[in-house]
């Protein structure tokens, strides 16, 4: 994903450590101003435990970083939203072992 200049960086507080966590991450922006991430491969899918335990979080795109909430894509709209990272990420996304996706909501 970092080749199509895709990539952000996503901050999360660890659900252990209570640290601060990044990780960097293919997304698609919405018109809304919402973002969709999502765990493209098994080995980067550690972000994802930190979001169902805080969905506070920031992502950072081009050197601007805004403040989000996270929430997980219901099962029934998880085909829709895969469909739609796909096309607009490209074959990367294509071939990604998919595990859960995200909508970042940016706080008021």
């Amino acid at each position: 994903m970092a080749l199509g200049g895709r990539v952000g960086i996503l901050a999360t507080t660890g659900a252990k450590t209570g640290q601060r966590r990044t990780a960097p991450l293919g997304f698609v922006q919405r018109p809304d101003g919402s973002v969709l991430i999502g765990s493209g491969t098994k080995e980067s899918r550690g972000w994802t435990v930190n979001l169902k335990a805080n969905p506070a979080c920031s992502f950072k795109i081009k050197g601007t970083e805004g403040r989000y909430r996270a929430a997980l894509v219901p099962a029934d709209q998880r085909d829709e939203a895969l469909a739609e990272f796909k096309a607009k990420m490209g074959s990367f996304a294509e071939r990604a072992d998919w595990g859960d996706l995200f909508v970042l909501v940016p706080e008021a």
